[in-house]
């Protein structure tokens, strides 16, 4: 008998960079949350897909976007990645945290994939004090 997925009320998208520490910041949440890490911490068609079997197959009824300070996705634009790297692609390079976040936050809602009536909230991750400041939404 194949085993069963925890039982989890929410999903946080966030970077996959190592100083995030979501337990400290998230606390309880944390511990109970499908956590989706990527480059920046952006909205994906592979996010999206998590996203919807999240929400429409484990009970899922709360989506986190976490961005954080000091990420290295706002050191570069799409051109200096694709330079710096060989490969021209998107890199959901960002200059303004807030306004990721936000745009973030939106494409979820827009996506047409996402039940309207879930919670999405967007925060900023402060690296240095591991606090979280709420940018858009509730934190369920």
């Amino acid at each position: 008998m194949p085993a069963t997925a925890p039982p989890a009320k929410s999903a946080i998208l966030t970077c996959m960079d190592p100083r995030l520490q979501l337990p400290m910041a998230l606390g309880d949440e944390a511990e109970d949350a499908f956590v989706l890490r990527n480059a920046g911490g952006r909205v994906t068609d592979d996010v999206l897909r998590s996203l919807v079997l999240c929400t429409r197959l484990l009970g899922v009824t709360s989506v986190g976007v976490l961005h954080h300070t000091d990420c290295r996705m706002q050191e570069y634009s799409n051109t200096e990645l694709a330079q710096k790297t060989g490969v021209d692609i998107d890199f959901l390079a960002f200059s303004e945290s807030k306004d990721s976040i936000e745009q973030d936050v939106v494409l979820l809602r827009s996506s047409g994939l996402i039940d309207p009536a879930l919670s999405i909230w967007g925060g900023l991750y402060h690296v240095d004090q591991h606090a979280v400041e709420v940018v858009t939404g509730e934190r369920q």
